[in-house]
């Protein structure tokens, strides 16, 4: 069973991972229009962040399978052991998603 915590763990890291594909594509755009009145940019999300939504889609339903609940578990350590920094929330959406979801 994906506990509430390992919900929320998921939710943090396609935050953080959406933020940081954010913030590198409207530095790219900085770069690239440096002088020039700023514009809309469109950005696209990373494979890796992808990954993280599709594995926080598949936590939030009911009824997963157990080789669903044993992929999302083995995500988790493997994010955990390689992007220890994910796991802590650094946009401040959180609080509010948090707020809302127990409403």
């Amino acid at each position: 069973m994906i506990t509430e915590n390992n919900i929320d763990n998921l939710y943090r890291i396609t935050s953080n991972l959406s933020f940081k594909d954010y913030t590198d594509q409207l530095n790219a755009h900085k770069k690239q229009n440096k002088g020039r009145v700023r514009t809309d940019f469109s950005y696209s999300l990373s494979s890796e962040t992808l990954e993280a939504l599709e594995m926080y889609k598949t936590a939030c339903k009911q009824d997963i399978t157990t080789d669903q609940e044993e992929e999302i578990k083995t995500y988790l350590l493997k994010i955990r052991f390689a992007y220890p920094q994910l796991w802590e929330q650094t946009n401040g959406n959180y609080g509010q998603w948090k707020r809302v979801k127990s409403a």
